[in-house]
């Protein structure tokens, strides 16, 4: 069951804007992620664009306690998590985190259709399939393509 958020994200919002800037250095990043080797990947290609603000957890309540107090921009979000409900646990961040400033992308190794729609409906702007490249993670920072060179 899919819980909507009190606003939906369009599929605009999702593919964002060319014109966006690219996503400050300073802007703090969590992961939330059960697999410790895909979520160490993503914080080194975070950090080889010069985001130093990253944490990485496993547990769904240690990333309500991380959010909470870190205050995060970004949230890189595992939908398959094996301890909790993904969608209860991104309502939750909303509910607990300053919902304007919160951007959250789903990360999952399918890519099927239902699950899309669900985690836009849900509120996530991007839904991405693991493992992540570094040219998807440079669209998600909006980042210029030279930035992969």
């Amino acid at each position: 069951m899919v819980r909507e958020l009190p606003y939906a994200v369009t599929p605009r919002d999702q593919r964002g804007l060319r014109r966006d800037p690219p996503v400050d250095r300073n802007t703090r990043i969590l992961i939330i992620e059960h697999d410790r080797r895909l979520s160490t990947a993503l914080t080194f290609m975070l950090s080889a664009r010069g985001y130093d603000e990253v944490r990485a957890v496993r547990s769904a309540a240690r990333a309500i306690a991380i959010a909470e107090a870190f205050c995060p921009g970004i949230v890189f979000f595992d939908i398959e998590r094996p301890d909790s409900e993904s969608l209860d646990l991104a309502a939750q961040l909303y509910r607990r985190v300053n919902r304007s400033a919160l951007r959250l992308i789903a990360l999952s190794a399918s890519g099927g259709h239902e699950q899309r729609e669900e985690t836009r409906l849900a509120g996530f702007e991007r839904y991405l399939v693991k493992p992540l490249s570094q040219v998807e993670l440079d669209k998600v920072l909006r980042l210029p393509s030279e930035a992969a060179a």
